[in-house]
């Protein structure tokens, strides 16, 4: 059985603690959270000091407030990991030892997940750790990877360019057909395909588009129909990229 306690009440936190809750060969000691408790069958804390003991404290919080939550702990020698995608183990006080359990998804609150899917990103300064890691991994049935930090870095803007950018873009297609009365959930079955699509034929191979076989025309058509500069710019660059990607 392996303890854990949980620090942080964000949306990372929130959703390991739901993980853990329900891991067989998993103790959930307690959740460190001021202001969430959404079962009452765990535990929680709201000081520092009053954290138990564990074999895993796992820092889910901001990344400029790893350290000062690291440094407000009051054991030495605990293994304490912290969830960030671009944050070095050693931003963690060196008075425990340290490693990464990075969960390689977007979460919401609001939005349960199928956990098995997502897969964890461990790395740790010692051997013993990482071993731990990868028994915790297995526990709660999610993959694991062993990343070191500048390769988790490179994940994490991946990870930037695949969820949120294509996120906003969303969020400026709903404006855009909304803003002439159309209903954006005729666009989600194109969205839906175009997830699909990657999962059978690389990404390079599935390039579509105007900008893929340029034609200009249309091109300049859309952005004439752009008000917004912004929005001029950015379809005009991307369109410029897969152009000079694809040679045309």
């Amino acid at each position: 059985m392996i303890k854990v306690s949980v620090i942080g009440s964000g949306n990372v936190g929130f959703h390991l603690i739901k993980l853990f809750h329900n891991s067989k060969g998993i103790e959930l000691c307690e959740w460190y959270s001021r202001t969430l408790n959404f079962d009452k069958r765990i535990k929680v804390v709201n000081e520092l000091s009053n954290l138990n003991q564990a074999d895993v404290y796992i820092i889910c919080v901001s990344d400029e407030s790893i350290s000062k939550v690291s440094n407000e702990l009051t054991f030495n020698e605990k293994l304490v990991l912290h969830t960030s995608g671009s944050t070095p183990f050693d931003a963690i006080n060196k008075k425990n030892r340290r490693g990464v359990f990075y969960p390689l998804q977007t979460f919401s609150k609001s939005k349960d997940l199928n956990y098995s899917n997502i897969p964890i990103c461990i790395e740790s300064e010692d051997k013993n750790d990482l071993e731990l890691l990868k028994i915790l991994s297995n526990k709660v049935g999610c993959k694991f990877y062993e990343i070191n930090f500048e390769q988790r870095k490179t994940l994490h803007l991946a990870a930037i360019i695949t969820n949120n950018f294509t996120n906003f873009l969303f969020s400026l297609s709903k404006e855009l057909v909304e803003a002439k009365d159309l209903d954006f959930d005729i666009l989600k079955p194109l969205i839906k395909e175009t997830v699909n699509k990657i999962h059978k034929l690389d990404p390079n191979e599935a390039q579509t588009g105007p900008a893929r076989r340029n034609d200009s025309n249309i091109m300049k058509t859309h952005q004439k129909m752009l008000i917004d500069k912004n929005q001029k710019k950015l379809y005009k660059i991307i369109s410029e990229m897969i152009i000079e990607k694809y040679g045309n």
